[in-house]
């Protein structure tokens, strides 16, 4: 990596880890956290800082993504014709995580999936939420992770986003 990428990198972990402590530090009084619940967010570590976006989620595959999101929101909302619109929307509603989203992860050495969670050489993730700061201050709560995972029915872990953080710059999840 060259010593403009890492100093990119490592200028962007800062903002993020000062981004974190300011959220720690508001613990008190309004926490900055908003969640379905109002409970604190799920403690974890975040990972070692990378170029690529890191997301906390599960590998599926692309049509159990599909059909999990349709039956999801057809149980959401009946009435609604077109339950194949946008398969996150599904899951943001029926878990009531807002940070949830999908992202093509590179498959790092050690990571062992199963074959259908593969898209060519990326693995589908259905995450819960990213280290992004605007995304990673909406973290769920304990029990909303705990719910998800025993519906997915696999333990979440960090993936490494196939694209650059940069690339998500100035969207939103």
């Amino acid at each position: 990596m060259s010593e403009e990428f890492q100093g990119l990198d490592e200028a962007m972990r800062k903002i993020q880890l000062d981004e974190v402590e300011k959220l720690n530090d508001n613990k008190g009084g309004d926490s900055g956290h908003t969640t379905p619940s109002e409970q604190q967010p799920i403690s974890i570590t975040l990972p070692p800082p990378k170029r690529n976006r890191q997301v906390y989620g599960f590998p599926v595959s692309f049509e159990w993504l599909w059909e999990t999101a349709a039956s999801l929101l057809a149980e959401i909302e009946p009435d609604e014709e077109n339950v194949y619109g946008n398969p996150i929307y599904g899951f943001r509603t029926y878990f009531g995580i807002s940070s949830i989203g999908t992202a093509s992860a590179i498959l790092l050495p050690g990571q062992i999936v199963p074959a259908e969670c593969m898209d060519g050489k990326f693995v589908t993730v259905l995450y819960i939420f990213n280290e992004q700061p605007h995304n990673y201050r909406y973290r769920p709560t304990q029990e909303q992770v705990d719910e998800i995972t025993e519906f997915v029915g696999r333990e979440p872990q960090w993936w490494l986003d196939c694209m650059p953080g940069s690339f998500y710059d100035g969207l939103t999840d």
